[in-house]
């Protein structure tokens, strides 16, 4: 890696352990996505006579996973069970699009309010490699939580189910595909999303929330789209990650066009 490159990019990892709008996500948003999974799954009721005794409204997501042909083959105690730690899949595809969106909105809009981004912009750092730190320092962190938090519900959904059901369930092939593969790419195009938002933003607020009102949204989308489909399907998970990977790679390109320098100081001064 070039050394100014790793330097740039250590300085970027600091700074984001040290910024107290996005912390509280890396902290709230993994507690969430493994404890109210793990919960439902450790109070639900096996039958729809108890489902509708205590939310009648469950009874239809009973009958759901009664006709999902991919569920047939299961015994039909453990269909609700499957199905709801599929649908699950979709915390942790959110999660690193929010984390890192939120990170990437701030990736330039801060250096403008703090005054260190003219000699940022005056480094050697070619825009490629500033923009690649950017995006790492903004996606790989956002990535690292998602994918442990992910393993920590993957262990709590086993101890759960084995209990309850006596099988204990694991993560099908599509899922970890899924969650390995599109998980990341879908962080890395909101982080490229956010940068683009943090370039044009005069200021953090503006920045935080054009992202609240762009960024998530669209990865939401994104996500309803082509990863809840890829949680159940092998094929479609591996065409959903040629797809996000082909749109993070169109974003990176976008950014690293638009990228100028000059522009942005302009703006800024």
């Amino acid at each position: 890696m070039n050394p100014v490159l790793s330097i740039f990019l250590r300085k970027e990892l600091r700074d984001l352990r040290g910024n107290p709008q996005v912390l509280p996500g890396y902290l709230i948003l993994p507690a969430m996505a493994v404890i109210l999974p793990t919960l439902m799954l450790a109070l639900m009721p096996f039958d729809p006579t108890a489902i509708a005794a205590v939310d009648p409204d469950l009874v239809t997501l009973f009958r759901l996973a009664s006709r999902d042909p991919t569920l047939a083959v299961f015994p039909e105690r453990e269909r609700m069970f499957r199905l709801l730690v599929r649908e699950f899949v979709a915390f942790f595809l959110l999660m690193p699009v929010i984390l890192a969106s939120m990170s990437a909105g701030l990736a330039i809009a801060a250096e403008k309010q703090q005054r260190t981004l003219e000699p940022i912009l005056a480094t050697p750092l070619s825009d490629r490699d500033l923009l690649l730190a950017k995006l790492l320092a903004a996606a790989v962190p956002a990535v690292v939580v998602t994918w442990a938090a992910v393993l920590l519900s993957v262990v709590a959904t086993a101890i759960v189910t084995q209990v309850r059901l006596g099988t204990a369930l694991w993560p099908t092939a599509a899922v970890l595909v899924t969650v390995g593969a599109v998980a990341p790419l879908g962080g890395a195009a909101a982080a490229l999303l956010g940068i683009r938002v943090s370039v044009k933003a005069a200021d953090i607020q503006a920045a935080v929330q054009a992202s609240g009102l762009w960024v998530i949204p669209a990865g939401i989308l994104l996500i309803a789209v082509v990863g809840r489909p890829a949680a159940r399907s092998l094929p479609i998970a591996f065409l959903a990650v040629a797809v996000v990977g082909a749109i993070a790679w169109w974003l990176f390109r976008i950014n690293l066009k638009k990228f100028e320098r000059e522009e942005i100081l302009t703006r800024w001064v």
